[in-house]
């Protein structure tokens, strides 16, 4: 039997922070047409820009598919993606983020492919997406085969949303493989933290735990990766709590090197939370991550991060924005690395039993081929 053609609708090609969307391109069991460059993609990863392909294009076997997207479409680049569609005889199309969604749902509907969205996090709950996209996403809604949420806190926000119980699939991520094969440095007195400097991830609230923290363990040191809005505003910060020579913030890592610098931390630390304009997290990739590694994770009760990680058994969580708990919690591990390593033990088989990449791919897989069974609606 033939591989479905999967045309995967992303706003990027590679974004570091995005090694999602990198899992899906390789390993979905599908022939996959990348098209990227904004939430109405501008290029094919093989072929280029779509909107410059010929109207008279060969893949118009019948002049009736010419009047049909005519008719159907009111935008050029709608009907470029949609001859696309066509001439790559694609059989189920899957958007990451919602508003590509509703960028690429009209192509879909008129060149008749089925359609899988997949949210990921501000997508799903900033203020301003939902106040600009809400009315699209409800169109899209209709049309969609099945809409992906990655936390059960995204999936309730989904259905206030108007997604229908039954498109509506829990998906969350799962670490590379390889994560499982890390062996955490008991003796390391490194705090790790991996994630873009953006106010969800409230780093300040990490580095101002980390100076309370290091009055009673002055041997611990904190490594931060990640650039953003909010890096330089950090190291102004850290220069004022006067903790430079502790704290360092190395700028955006490339994923391959992420399993070296788990091996040698003490802990994974994140203090996500719903920011002012009501940005919040799916899963943190990161964190899963982490856990498959064996480090404890100290990190809040925010969307996605209860899901994976339970507290006092593979990590310690902690209210959001709550610094005292925060200080408390990161202290707690370093003042006992046995059960530090106890809890990062059960982490990873946590994650193995129920958040591998290998699960999460054939969820993807198991919906393409249901929406390629049921065809368009």
């Amino acid at each position: 039997m033939p591989l479905p053609i999967v045309a995967l609708f992303s706003p990027n090609a590679n974004q570091l922070t995005e090694t999602f969307i990198k899992s899906h391109r390789d390993l979905l069991n599908a022939d996959v047409r990348l098209l990227y460059g904004g939430y109405r993609p501008q290029f094919s990863e093989k072929k280029g820009p779509i909107v410059r392909q010929n109207w008279l294009s060969k893949s118009f076997r019948r002049f009736e598919e010419y009047i049909f997207l005519y008719n159907n479409m009111s935008n050029s680049h709608e009907k470029a993606i949609a001859r696309f569609l066509i001439s790559e005889k694609v059989d189920v199309a899957l958007a990451e983020y919602g508003i590509t969604g509703t960028k690429v749902y009209k192509a879909c509907r008129a060149s008749g492919i089925p359609l899988i969205v997949h949210f990921h996090g501000a997508d799903a709950h900033m203020h301003k997406i939902l106040k600009n996209y809400g009315s699209q996403y409800k169109k899209m809604f209709q049309y969609a085969s099945f809409i992906i949420g990655v936390s059960h806190y995204m999936c309730r926000q989904l259905k206030i949303l108007g997604v229908p119980d039954e498109k509506l699939v829990y998906n969350p991520y799962g670490p590379n493989a390889t994560f499982f094969e890390c062996n955490p440095s008991l003796t390391s007195n490194t705090l790790v933290a991996i994630g873009r400097f953006i106010p969800k991830k409230a780093p300040e609230f990490t580095i101002r735990a980390f100076a309370k923290v290091i009055e009673d363990f002055p041997q611990l040191r904190l490594k931060m990766y990640g650039d953003g809005e909010s890096l330089e505003m950090c190291r102004l910060l850290i220069k004022e709590l006067g903790i430079s020579d502790k704290v360092s913030l190395p700028g955006a890592i490339n994923h391959n090197q992420v399993k070296e610098l788990f091996e040698d931390a003490l802990a994974f630390v994140q203090h996500s939370v719903v920011a002012p304009d009501g940005d919040a997290e799916g899963t943190p990739v990161a964190v899963l991550e982490a856990s498959a590694a064996g480090l404890p994770v100290v990190a809040t009760i925010h969307a996605g991060i209860p899901d994976v990680i339970i507290n006092n058994k593979t990590g310690i969580l902690v209210p959001e924005y709550d610094l005292n708990a925060y200080v408390k919690a990161i202290k707690a591990i370093a003042s006992n690395p046995e059960h530090s390593r106890i809890m990062g033990l059960a982490g990873r088989e946590n994650i193995r039993s129920f958040f591998t990449m290998e699960r999460h791919i054939k969820v993807l897989n198991d919906l393409i081929q249901k929406a390629v069974s049921q065809g368009n609606l």
